[in-house]
């Protein structure tokens, strides 16, 4: 079961609690329940009339007063992701026979839905591996922008030159902070691109590099709590791809010498200045053997080669 990309925005101001209280507090129902849960009940059609949101716009304007909900992926899923079947004034509210009817089919839509979110899982790690290879410090994304749990725990744990404040990843140096929140918004946006911008550590002023990329997949905007994945490079680590990997991604694309030293260096998480100094050629060459590169392999973006060099390990 694979929900429409159209999804994507709508879904996506849920997660960062941007839509009105009628779709964040009573659209989502008590994820508690079991099964499905129609808001025909008297209870629920009370709560409803004290939201101003209803009474003002759903209400009066969309034809959707009725609706029957249930927690997609269990009642203790924590992901707050539900499935609604909606009903307008004539056919009037869901009763106990209806909700009846659709806890029949319920559990087979929840396998669907735990299989899409496991082939989701399945894409994450398969962007990621090649940087949970060579050791980088990464984290986890969510839609609004913010750091998941988890990888809110691991950001304070690291320390400088990231770290939270109200949920949200804050540089160390606050000239940074702007560049930082333009990159990750990028990254979550329906359109998604990746990016990367330079960190300074406090405590003694050396360079970090933070990439964000982009989680892909078709049903990525609804299924999934991870909407990209955050890197942090230090460049002052030493590189660890084994050089038989290059040789393989040489052949295999047709690169010159320079254009695989170029790609070797991007996926140890060099940026183009690093790799220019590092090869001793200038920033506006070092990009063109990067194009030539990136051209060859059939990428478009430093990630995806980095993803590519990592294919040809083993």
């Amino acid at each position: 079961m694979l929900p429409s990309l159209g999804l994507a925005e709508p879904y996506q101001d849920i997660r960062s609690r941007r839509t009105p209280p009628y779709s964040s507090k009573v659209l989502i129902l008590n994820s508690n329940a079991k099964g499905f849960v129609s808001d025909g009940h008297a209870r629920i059609r009370e709560r409803l009339e004290r939201e101003r949101f209803f009474r003002e716009y759903m209400k009066p304007i969309a034809d959707v007063p009725y609706r029957a909900s249930a927690s997609l992926l269990g009642p203790r899923d924590s992901t707050g992701l539900k499935l609604s079947f909606w009903r307008g004034d004539k056919e009037g509210a869901f009763d106990a026979r209806d909700v009846e009817r659709l806890n029949s089919v319920l559990p087979s839509i929840r396998s669907s839905a735990q299989l899409a979110v496991f082939g989701l899982g399945q894409q994450a790690r398969e962007q990621s591996v090649l940087f949970r290879r060579r050791g980088e410090f990464m984290f986890d994304i969510d839609f609004a922008g913010r750091p998941t749990e988890a990888g809110a725990q691991d950001i304070v744990a690291h320390g400088d030159p990231l770290s939270i404040l109200r949920g949200r990843l804050v540089c160390a140096m606050a000239a940074e902070q702007r560049q930082l929140e333009a990159v990750i918004a990028r990254a979550v946006a329906p359109d998604p691109v990746a990016g990367a911008t330079r960190l300074t550590r406090r405590r003694d002023g050396a360079p970090f590099f933070l990439m964000v990329t982009p989680i892909r997949g078709d049903a990525v905007d609804v299924m999934a709590p991870v909407a990209a994945i955050g890197v942090l490079i230090d460049p002052s680590r030493k590189s660890q791809l084994d050089p038989a990997i290059l040789q393989r991604v040489q052949m295999a694309a047709g690169l010159t010498d320079r254009e695989t030293t170029v790609a070797g260096l991007i996926s140890a998480g060099l940026s183009i200045a690093a790799i220019a100094d590092h090869v001793g050629v200038s920033p506006g060459t070092a990009r063109n053997h990067l194009k030539a590169a990136m051209q060859k392999c059939g990428v478009h973006s430093q990630v995806e080669l980095a993803a590519f060099v990592s294919r040809f390990e083993g």
